[in-house]
């Protein structure tokens, strides 16, 4: 069970431990989405899934790309 120490979820090292997971760009969105409440948009991304420090393997390109749609739906709200 999570309990909020580095390792346990992408989201987490991201925006509390400032753990480089995705890359500089992807992480920097990630870290823009929850500043603006859309914590259960990354959840359905599944990131955990797509954590290379644990046998994922993203596409970081369409990643980010997704991660900028989130943003911007987020901004226009």
């Amino acid at each position: 069970m999570p309990n909020g120490k580095p390792g346990d979820h992408p989201v987490t090292d991201i925006t509390v431990h400032r753990i480089e997971v995705f890359g500089t760009a992807c992480d920097e969105l990630i870290r823009e989405i929850c500043e603006r409440g859309g914590g259960a948009a990354l959840e359905r991304l599944q990131l955990s899934a797509l954590d290379p420090r644990f046998g994922g393997c993203p596409d970081l390109s369409m990643l980010a790309a997704g991660l900028r749609e989130i943003r911007d739906r987020l901004s226009a709200a």
